[in-house]
């Protein structure tokens, strides 16, 4: 491959490539904290930084509150959608398995998305806090009537293992949140993959989500876990910035350089690749090295919700793509910060578009 342009030519290919995606799902209501509201003589203004909504409410200790909420929209949310949505929009071929309707019955708001889908549960309801520099999720513990992986297996028709082992690339998302994912993930392993032949040209890839609730045993199991993945598949983990500073500070004892992290993860977990994604840029280290690419920070983004999932889609493009290193972290730059500025999935040409000047692949 040449140019970047010629990603535009393999259509039929990148048809062909096979995502399977568990297991959550929300639906979000998103909206802004009112600082101040309007009157006759000013427009409303709203909390601008996490920071300042921060030290209102710190201002109100041993006091009370209330806070009036700007709702933006109420739309899909979860991170198995959001990355379903953003990769079927570069075309690739996707089925979610995932908390998106009681029965088998698709929730209207994820009638949207763009493949084939198996709705095991009814979805959760969380509430997005958008600010110019970030997001703050509200959303209750979700809990299942019965066992998880009998409620997907059924919804599947007894396909999942099949399905997850006939996957060029196997994404489970949203680990920290889903308190039987610990258990769906060791049993989609032991199904699916335990069996198998080991493909390194195949992938897993893994996003836990913000682990700051989770014990330091809890993130060990799941590393260890992700471990057994790597025996058989080019194991993946996406870490944010919190996230990798809470997994150094809680697995390693001490606070460490991302890169340290990123290292001691792949040492002792026998993870292949780590992805860490910051405000300032993203890292991938790999058997090929270390890898960064600088982001384009968007100061007032129309979305952030959804952001690192579109960053995580883009991700599993390049990987089952087999783009170079360096190009897999520009080409998830670049389709997530097209989403953050226009609140829309990019397509492929548009991230093209957008980055084939800027070097060969």
């Amino acid at each position: 491959m040449k140019n970047w342009r010629e990603l535009l030519s393999l259509g039929e290919e990148i048809n062909q490539k096979k995502i399977v995606a568990g297991y959550d799902g929300f639906v979000d209501t998103t909206a802004r904290p009112v600082a101040q509201s309007a009157s006759a003589s000013s427009p409303v203004e709203m909390f601008e930084t996490i920071r300042q909504f921060g030290e209102f409410l710190i201002s109100k200790a041993e006091k009370s509150c209330s806070i009036e909420l700007k709702v933006e929209s109420r739309h899909l949310g979860g991170n198995l959608p959001f990355l379903s949505r953003g990769a079927a929009a570069l075309g690739l071929c996707v089925t979610g398995i995932g908390m998106m309707g009681e029965g088998g019955v698709m929730e209207e708001p994820f009638k949207e998305l763009a493949g084939k889908y198996y709705p095991f549960a009814a979805s959760g309801q969380s509430t997005c806090l958008e600010f110019y520099d970030g997001k703050v999720m509200l959303a209750p513990t979700v809990t299942l009537p019965r066992d998880s992986w009998e409620m997907v297996f059924e919804a599947t028709a007894g396909m999942a293992p099949e399905l997850f082992a006939a996957a060029d690339l196997i994404a489970l998302v949203n680990w920290s949140e889903l308190t039987f994912a610990q258990y769906l993930w060791e049993r989609t392993y032991e199904e699916s993959l335990a069996e198998t032949a080991c493909d390194k040209e195949r992938f897993a890839f893994f996003d836990l989500c913000d682990i700051s609730r989770k014990t330091a045993t809890e993130i060990r199991a799941v590393l260890t876990l992700i471990g057994k993945y790597a025996k058989q598949r080019t194991a993946i983990l996406s870490l944010n910035d919190n996230e990798a500073q809470v997994l150094g500070e809680k697995v390693f004892g001490e606070e460490c350089r991302l890169a340290e992290i990123a290292h001691q993860i792949r040492v002792q977990y026998q993870i292949d690749e780590v992805l860490i994604h910051t405000t300032k840029k993203a890292m991938l280290f790999c058997k090929e090295g270390f890898f960064a690419e600088t982001t384009r920070f968007v100061e007032q983004p129309v979305k952030s919700t959804g952001a690192g999932d579109h960053f995580n889609a883009a991700s599993c493009f390049a990987a089952v793509m087999k783009l170079t290193p360096e190009a897999r972290l520009r080409f998830a730059n670049c389709a997530a910060s097209l989403y953050v500025q226009t609140g829309k999935t990019p397509e492929l040409w548009q991230i093209v578009e957008v980055i084939e000047k800027q070097g060969d692949l």
